[in-house]
Formats: structure tokens, sequence, C-alpha cells
């Protein structure tokens, strides 16, 4: 009888638990798609470690954050004022992003951004 009583509770206990918060919980869900989206692209030209992967992810959602935000407070600036502050969010984004990669992989990313640069003109 003690068993059934003592696994009736461990049952009530664990179906009431609420999970715990993984980190990407507290970005948007289109954020979340779009930071995974960049990472995979980029490690797929680059070839990054695992940890490097997590860190550019997690580099990922901090900068979409960061510019979702900063065009929803300057929507009502001056474009001049926009442009600056999301030219220095992501000239801290290229600056964070140079700091996790490896020589090697910095020399293929300034490839990589050239030819894109190149394309899009």
């Amino acid at each position: 009888m003690n068993h059934l009583i003592a696994a009736a509770l461990l049952t009530a206990t664990l179906t009431s638990a609420t999970p715990a918060k993984d980190p990407g919980d507290t970005y948007s869900k289109a954020i979340q798609v779009r930071a995974t989206t960049l990472t995979q692209a980029l490690a797929h030209r680059i070839h990054f470690n695992e940890g490097q992967y997590v860190r550019i992810k997690h580099l990922h959602l901090e900068y979409l954050t960061e510019r979702h935000t900063l065009e929803l407070e300057l929507a009502g600036d001056s474009q001049e004022v926009r442009d600056t502050k999301l030219a220095a969010a992501q000239q801290r984004y290229e600056q964070n992003l140079n700091d996790l990669l490896h020589p090697d992989q910095r020399i293929a990313y300034q490839q990589l951004r050239a030819n894109f640069t190149a394309h899009r003109l």
C-alpha cells in the first residue's frame, strides 16, 4: 500500500513540475528561426566547431533582437539617426563575430562578405 501511495505522489509531483526554461525562450520564434538560418548558412561556408556554432548562434540572437528593438524605438526618428544607430549595432556584431572566429575563418568570412556585397551591387 505504501508503494502505491508513494508512486501516486511521485507521479503527481512529476506531472505538475514545470520544465526548465530554454535559453532561447526569451527570443521570439521568428528571431530564433532567423538566427538558426544565419548560423547554419555561415557554418556551411566557414565550418565552425560545435562551441563556435553555439556562441555564434547566441550572437545572432542578440544582434537580431537588438536590431528589432532599435527599429521599433527609432521608427519616428530621421533616417540619418536610424542609420547611425543600426550601423553601430552592425559594427559591434562584426567585432564580436571576429572575436569568435579563428584567423583562417576570419579570412573566409571577409571573402564571403566581399562576394556577397559584390553580388548585391
